[in-house]
C-alpha cells in the first residue's frame, strides 16, 4: 500500500470522485480511471495540490504518514516524486480518499491543512457546549425517506428570490488572481453577470477582515452580497479529534471570523464538506457508511461554529453543507441525533444540530438533483432535503464536469441547470444557486488571467438578464 502526496486539480479529481459514487463505477474501471489520470497529468510532484478553501495557497501541505486513515492502493510508483508548483491560483491540502474494496463506490477526498491566520483567530470563552442543539430524534431519523423522483410536480418560478443567482470565489486569499484583482473588480464581473450573491471561503479574522473591508467599501449598496463559508479544515481540524476539542475549534473559528463581519452579512456556511473525512464507504446515502470514531469530530467542529456565529450576531442565518452527492443522509444524522456505530440504524440520543438554511453541493457529473441514483433506482436529493428540515435550500456550489466538457458542453449546462433550478425553485423553497466558480481555469466562467471569458460567461448573463426572480 503506498501513501503518496502529489499535485491534482481539485476539479479532475473531484469529477471523477463524483462520477464513481453516483455510476457505482467498479473498483477495477475507478483504478483504471484514476491511473490513467495519474500518468497522464502527473510528470513531477511532491505535495497535493487543490484549490478551494484554504488561507494561504503557498503554504507547505501537511505529509502523509501511516496514521492517515485514507491511501490508494494504486499499483504505480510514486514513492520518489520532484517537487512542481502550479500556475495557478491553488492551495494546497491534503488529499485524503481510497479505494474501495468493493463496488459501492470511492470514498471523496478531503483536502485539508494548516493556515496560519487561523494562528491569529481571537479567542473567546467556551460556553457550556450545548450550542444550538436538542436530544430529539426527528423525521429524519431514519435512513429511508419518502423522497422520490415523483413526488413533487415542477412548477415555474413565482416568488421574490433576491440572492438566486450567485457565484463562488476566493477573495480572501492572499495569492493569484483573486489576490491581484480588486474587490471593485470583482464587483464589476459579478454585476455584469447578474449575480447578487457572492460565496466566499474564510480560516481566520485576517480573511473575514478582507471581506468586511469590500463590504464596507466597493460591495456597500451594491446590491451584491457576500456569503462567508467558513473552513476548518485551515484552521487545524481533523477526524480524529476528540468532539470537545473540534466545538472549541469551531467555535473560536465562529467567533473570530463574525466579529469582523457583524452587521455586514446575513449568511454565514458553517464548514465546506466536511463529510468527506468521515465517509467511510458507499454512497453517502446510509447511516453505516460514516466512520463512529470520526463522527464526534464532525457534528462537533459544526456545533461550535453555528454557537461561535450565533454568540456574535445572532440575527446571521447559519448553514451547513455536504459535498459527496448522497450525503444527505449526514445531514438527516446531524439534525435527528443520531452517531453511527457501524450498524444499519446507528445510535440516538446525541445532541441534535440545527441550522437556518440547507446547503447542498451538486455537479454536472452527478446528474439530476432530482434523479440522483442511489442503489440503482431514481431518488429525488432536493425532496428529502425540504421533507427531513423544512429549512430554505441554498445549492451553495454547482457547476459542470471541468476538464471533461468542451467550451459548448460547458455552455450546454449552464442553460439546462439554470433552466432547472428556476423552474423547481418554488416547489423545494430553493433560494440561491451559487455556481463554482467565477475565475477558475477548470470550472470558472473567466480563466485565472481574470480576462479570458469562457463561452459559458456569455450563456450564464444572457440567462439571468432574460430570467429574473
Amino acid at each position: 500500500m503506498i501513501i503518496f502526496n502529489i499535485i491534482i486539480r481539485r476539479s479532475d479529481i473531484k469529477t471523477l470522485i463524483k462520477k464513481s459514487i453516483v455510476r457505482s463505477l467498479t473498483l477495477d474501471d475507478i483504478s483504471a480511471q484514476f491511473i490513467r489520470y495519474i500518468s497522464k497529468h502527473i510528470k513531477k510532484q511532491a505535495s497535493i495540490y487543490c484549490d478551494p478553501f484554504h488561507p494561504n495557497p503557498e503554504a507547505t501541505a501537511v505529509p502523509h504518514t501511516d496514521k492517515n486513515p485514507f491511501s490508494a492502493e494504486i499499483g504505480i510508483d510514486l514513492t520518489n516524486p520532484e517537487s512542481q508548483k502550479s500556475d495557478t491560483s491553488k492551495s494546497r491540502r491534503k488529499f485524503m480518499s481510497y479505494l474501495l474494496g468493493t463496488a459501492s463506490g470511492l470514498a471523496v477526498a478531503a483536502c485539508g491543512g494548516g493556515g496560519n491566520d487561523a494562528e491569529a483567530a481571537m479567542r473567546h470563552g467556551r460556553p457550556n457546549g450545548t450550542g444550538t442543539t436538542s436530544t430529539t430524534t426527528g423525521s429524519a431519523a431514519s435512513s429511508s425517506t419518502t423522497s422520490s423522483s415523483t413526488s413533487s410536480s415542477t412548477t415555474t418560478s413565482t416568488s421574490s428570490t433576491p440572492y438566486f443567482y450567485g457565484l463562488n470565489g476566493h477573495m480572501a486569499y492572499d495569492a493569484g488572481i483573486y489576490h491581484t484583482m480588486s474587490a471593485a473588480a470583482q464587483l464589476a464581473m459579478i454585476k455584469d453577470l447578474g449575480a447578487t450573491m457572492y460565496r466566499c471561503d474564510v480560516a481566520g479574522s485576517g480573511m473575514a477582515q478582507t471581506l468586511a473591508t469590500a463590504l464596507k467599501g466597493a460591495f456597500a449598496n451594491s446590491g451584491v452580497a457576500i456569503m462567508p463559508v467558513l473552513n476548518p479544515f485551515s484552521a487545524g481540524w481533523s477526524a480524529s479529534m476528540s468532539e470537545s476539542a473540534a466545538y472549541t475549534l469551531g467555535y473560536n473559528l465562529g467567533t473570530s471570523c463574525t466579529t469582523p463581519l457583524k452587521g455586514l452579512v446575513q449568511y454565514v456556511e458553517c464548514g465546506n464538506e466536511l463529510d468527506t473525512a468521515v465517509l467511510t464507504g458507499g454512497d453517502g446515502s446510509n447511516t453505516d457508511n460514516y466512520s463512529p470514531s470520526g463522527w464526534p469530530a464532525f457534528r462537533g467542529v459544526i456545533r461550535g461554529m453555528i454557537d461561535g456565529v450565533k454568540a456574535i450576531d445572532s440575527t446571521i442565518k447559519v448553514g451547513v453543507n455536504v459535498g459527496v452527492p448522497l450525503a444527505y443522509r449526514a445531514l438527516q444524522m446531524l439534525w435527528s441525533g443520531i452517531t453511527p456505530d457501524g450498524s444499519a440504524n446507528g445510535v440516538t440520543g446525541a445532541a441534535s444540530v440545527r441550522w437556518d438554511i440547507t446547503c447542498y453541493h451538486w455537479y454536472e457529473s452527478s446528474g439530476d438533483i432530482t434523479c440522483g441514483w442511489r442503489s440503482n433506482a431514481c431518488y429525488n436529493v432536493l425532496q428529502a432535503l425540504k421533507d427531513s428540515f423544512g429549512m430554505p435550500i441554498f445549492l451553495t456550489e454547482w457547476g459542470w464536469a471541468g476538464a471533461t466538457d468542451t467550451q459548448t458542453g460547458q455552455s450546454a449546462y449552464v442553460t439546462r441547470a439554470l433552466t432547472e433550478y428556476r423552474q423547481i425553485k418554488d416547489t423545494y423553497n430553493i433560494q440561491s444557486v451559487m455556481m463554482y466558480a467565477m475565475i477558475d481555469d477548470q470550472y470558472g466562467l473567466v480563466k485565472t488571467d481574470g480576462v479570458t471569458k469562457m463561452p459559458a460567461y456569455t450563456t450564464f448573463k444572457n440567462f439571468v438578464a432574460a430570467n429574473p426572480v
